[in-house]
């Protein structure tokens, strides 16, 4: 494990963690904090922790340490707000062996009383499926291939947008008492672009997929592009925990909605683990 220094664009710091020795690629993350919101003389820019490879071990040395970053006990679906720990969606619904697609639905709240999460998407809806699911689900045959899970079976999606959106609460309270939380990381399968297209050049970003995290303000906290890796089925992790309880709200924004031919002109990318911190009552 080594760390790195990286200056973001108002010359804050940002520590970055990445298991080298398991890397097929990496990239410096791409930082942008505004003093606006909760970002103000006390504000702590984010530690990063980041890896892509071709497989689940090439990033499971980040994955775990960010998880020990956050808190050591996953808190599973135990009402909050809780001291410690942390949350973990991965989309497999409680057994590897379900395969089922899921219709897509916006809001997304399955996870809303469990564990203190609610996805939205500006499109049809987000949907759970497996590989050979996505390629029914999107009626593109070559989808079974081209993605692979970090842990079975199943992977998550908007449909009919490129923008998933994701909002806390107080585990416990079917969503009603918003909350924040310190660090929130996701998995992601077959990012392939370092440069972008499409969207990606609207949105003057150096990677075909993009996350940012906000306030309870909506004012944007951070943001960073996701490292890549080549060849089709590769793993990316992203990850940032804050000082304190703070994100209020995630976006994640990938190169195009779903649907296209992933190739030179479209990087399709599917989402797999989330991974938040104990979502806390807002003060």
């Amino acid at each position: 494990m080594q760390t790195k220094q990286s200056v973001t664009n108002s010359n804050i710091r940002s520590t970055v963690v990445a298991a080298f020795g398991l890397l097929t690629t990496f990239l410096p993350v791409s930082q942008t904090a505004h003093a606006q919101g909760d970002t103000g003389k006390d504000f702590v820019a984010p530690v990063v922790f980041q890896a892509a490879g071709a497989n689940a071990a090439s990033i499971q040395s980040a994955v775990d340490a960010f998880r020990t970053a956050l808190g050591g006990v996953n808190n599973l679906n135990n009402a909050g707000p809780l001291m410690t720990g942390r949350r973990e969606i991965n989309w497999d619904g409680g057994n590897p062996a379900i395969v089922a697609t899921t219709a897509p639905v916006t809001p997304f709240n399955t996870f809303l009383n469990t564990r203190g999460a609610q996805f939205t998407t500006p499109g049809i809806g987000l949907s759970q499926a497996t590989p050979a699911g996505l390629a029914v689900l999107f009626n593109n045959p070559t989808y079974a291939n081209i993605f692979t899970t970090f842990s079975p079976s199943r992977l998550f999606t908007p449909v009919g947008s490129d923008t998933t959106d994701g909002l806390f609460f107080v585990p416990g309270s079917n969503g009603a008492i918003p909350a924040v939380v310190r660090g929130f990381g996701a998995v992601f399968t077959d990012v392939d672009q370092p440069d972008g297209s499409g969207p990606g050049k609207k949105l003057d970003r150096k990677a075909s997929t993009l996350i940012e995290f906000f306030d309870r303000n909506g004012k944007l906290l951070s943001s960073s592009t996701i490292a890549p890796s080549p060849g089709d089925g590769s793993l990316s992790f992203f990850g940032a925990v804050f000082n304190d309880a703070r994100i209020a709200r995630v976006r994640i924004i990938t190169d195009e909605a779903p649907g296209r031919n992933d190739d030179a002109k479209h990087d399709i990318v599917m989402m797999d683990d989330f991974i938040y911190g104990e979502p806390q009552l807002l003060h």
